[in-house]
């Protein structure tokens, strides 16, 4: 599965691509992503994604496709109940 997520001026974030452990390395992953990115292409905009530092999978895969690293980010969740 797989889809888009934030958009921005000129920029739209593919987002939440998942392959079911047991369908992983048919290609399936690449399929839907080069899918949304022929979309943006024609809406005018540029893809873009986010990935974990410890998917490495993933990471490989988006490098092999043509995307690049344009920045790290840290991220920080609360874990706080509110009462």
């Amino acid at each position: 599965m797989g889809g888009e997520r934030l958009k921005l001026e000129g920029f739209t974030e593919i987002s939440a691509v998942c392959t079911h452990p047991a369908f992983r390395g048919r290609g399936l992953a690449a399929a839907i992503i080069w899918q949304v990115v022929r979309e943006h292409r024609k809406e005018g905009v540029v893809s873009w994604l986010h990935v974990a530092s410890t998917n490495r999978r993933a990471q490989e895969l988006y490098l092999r496709m043509g995307f690049e690293e344009i920045r790290r980010v840290t991220l920080i969740a609360s874990r706080a109940r509110r009462k």
